[in-house]
């Protein structure tokens, strides 16, 4: 097999990454977007000792679960993988796949939309000048290049709105100190802006002009990142309007989301994930809880109207500061935060009778080190909030040699249209 060979295959397989599966003279050739069942003509792209590459240059016989595509830029920007799948089969597609990572396990069925567009909170989108012309949009997928767009088909309508109108008014003397802009918008109507670059001084026009249009933008930050790698916000801001967070709610709690702080980009399917993780926790009312890296305490203030007390540990003190805020603003006596490192943590309250921990790590998952400060403090239940099922198998397995074993995995679709899902996991102690 040679690159740039041309071959007319039919799809008997695919990866959870979005590529089908074909066989030629037993070489495996992965195709992006190729659905099982479909016949199409295949270019290789790239040829390796044991497998290749290709990509589809025809599609002769398609899937009845292939749908037409509805976004402009969908083959060009990446960001939504699973575009060209019915949803009913999105849900599917993510579904075997999960399930064969947990072979022995229950995995119940996933948890999807009513409606899977239009569903995202949060979007930073890249800013730069070319060609005498200001691009904003995304990044295409393995590139620094900027595909220009009028709307995103998973961005709710209100940021797309606010990003028509910067589109519209953005000057090349605003653009040149940019490097991204920032918007949020909340389930309370909401909306926050935050210009991120070297200096804020051709931005002030366009705040007020942002300000005078949208009366419910309640927070626009200048936040300044001269850094010369890809992260995205720097350490130093400036408030050019109204505050520096804005009011979010979570299954009837307020929170005081401040622009750095983590909050699921899905508030409708977030509803459902942390309600999920209450009812596998099962508490009668009587039981010590605990958030582990419980970042601004969205889930433990969820949990402490269930509990009897619920204890956030976290190791960044703004965060915590954040979470005690939001605990009295919704007037939680029963839940309050620390700021402490986990092994300390656990450490200090082996002896102490703790029923439940939550736990919801960042999409490396946990270390085996932490999983074994979690299983010091010996609780009775651990549920395990992932977005990440890879990593999530894993530590279920690392968790099972100390003790714990998972009853069942609840998959919910937070990420609709892309590969992304997020699971919910019970751990019992194995008596």
């Amino acid at each position: 097999m040679e690159k740039n060979e041309e071959y007319i295959v039919t799809c008997i397989d695919d990866t959870d990454l979005n590529s089908g599966v074909v066989k030629i003279d037993d070489m495996v050739v992965f195709v992006p977007n190729l659905l099982i069942g479909e016949k199409a003509k295949i270019k290789i792209v790239k040829v390796n000792k044991k497998y290749a590459f290709g990509i589809i240059t025809q599609l002769l016989e398609p899937s009845i679960n292939r749908q037409e595509l509805t976004c402009e830029v969908a083959k060009t920007c990446g960001g939504c993988q699973l575009q060209h799948m019915k949803y009913a089969y999105q849900l599917d597609y993510k579904y075997k796949h999960v399930k064969k990572l947990f072979e022995d396990i229950e995995v119940k069925p996933i948890l999807g939309m009513d409606s899977p567009w239009y569903y995202r909170n949060k979007a930073q989108f890249p800013v730069k000048i070319k060609d005498g012309k200001v691009q904003m949009g995304f990044y295409r997928q393995h590139s620094n290049d900027v595909v220009t767009c009028k709307e995103c088909k998973i961005q709710d309508f209100t940021i797309n709105e606010i990003f028509g109108f910067i589109q519209k008014h953005i000057t090349i003397e605003m653009a040149e100190g940019l490097r991204h802009i920032f918007i949020r918008h909340s389930s309370t109507d909401e909306i926050q802006v935050v210009f991120i670059g070297k200096n804020e001084k051709n931005i002030f026009s366009l705040s007020k002009l942002l300000k005078n249009t949208f009366s419910n933008i309640t927070s626009i930050v200048f936040n300044y990142n001269t850094r010369n790698d890809n992260v995205i916000l720097g350490d130093t801001y400036k408030v050019l309007y109204g505050n520096d967070y804005i009011i979010e709610k979570c299954l009837g709690n307020k929170v005081k989301l401040h622009f750095k702080s983590f909050f699921q980009v899905n508030p409708i399917q977030m509803e459902v994930l942390y309600n999920q993780a209450i009812k596998a926790a099962n508490l009668s009312g009587n039981e010590t809880c605990i958030d582990m890296y419980a970042g601004t305490g969205t889930i433990g203030m969820a949990v402490s109207k269930h509990a009897k007390s619920v204890i956030g540990v976290e190791i960044v003190k703004e965060a915590v500061d954040n979470a005690n805020d939001n605990t009295k603003m919704n007037h939680l006596y029963n839940c309050h935060y620390i700021c402490q490192d986990a092994t300390d943590f656990a450490h200090d309250h082996k002896d102490d009778k703790i029923d439940v921990i939550f736990i919801d790590p960042p999409r490396k998952g946990m270390t085996e080190n932490g999983i074994k400060d979690t299983i010091t403090m010996q609780p009775d239940k651990i549920i395990y909030v992932s977005c990440n099922p890879k990593t999530l198998s894993r530590d279920l397995k690392i968790f099972k040699n100390y003790g714990y074993q998972c009853e069942y995995v609840q998959p919910v679709d937070m990420f609709c249209q892309t590969t992304g899902l997020e699971c919910v996991a019970k751990l019992v102690k194995i008596v």
